[in-house]
C-alpha cells in the first residue's frame, strides 16, 4: 500500500537470526535476535537458488512447513529491489521475500527494539 523505501535501513537484523515464527490466521512475524519485528500481512515467498519453496498468503495460508528452515540462521543480507519487494537472504542459501502485495491495505510492519516508530509498508 505504502510501498518500500529504497533507503530502508535494516542493518540491524544482518548478522542476526529469526528466533520465533508466529503464525496467525492474518499476519506471519518473524522475531529477529537483534530485537527487529516484521509483522507481515501481505504474500511472502521462500526461495532457494531461485526455487520456491513456500508461499505464505493471508487467503491461502501456508504452502509448505519449509520456512522453519529458517529459524536460528544468520542473516547475511538484505535489500530493497524494488519498491514492493524486501528481500532477506540467509547464511543456508534461503532467500525470504515479503511483498507490498496489496493496493488497499497495509502489507507489513517493521517494529525496531528501542525504537517508538513503526515502519508501515
Amino acid at each position: 500500500m505504502y510501498r518500500i523505501s529504497e533507503d530502508l535501513d535494516l542493518k540491524e537484523i544482518v548478522g542476526s537470526e529469526i528466533q520465533q515464527i508466529c503464525s496467525g490466521r492474518y499476519d506471519v512475524q518473524f522475531r529477529f535476535g537483534s530485537g527487529t519485528c516484521i509483522a507481515v500481512q501481505g504474500d511472502i515467498t521462500l526461495l532457494n537458488r531461485n526455487r520456491e519453496l513456500g508461499r505464505w498468503t493471508e487467503d491461502g495460508n501456508w504452502s509448505s512447513l519449509a520456512f522453519q528452515q529458517l529459524l536460528n540462521i544468520p542473516v547475511t543480507n538484505y535489500s530493497v529491489p524494488n519498491d514492493r519487494l524486501l528481500q532477506i537472504e540467509f547464511d543456508n542459501g534461503l532467500l525470504l521475500q515479503v511483498h507490498d502485495s496489496s493496493e488497499q491495505y497495509e502489507s507489513f510492519q517493521i517494529t525496531k527494539e528501542g525504537e517508538n516508530e513503526m515502519i508501515v509498508v
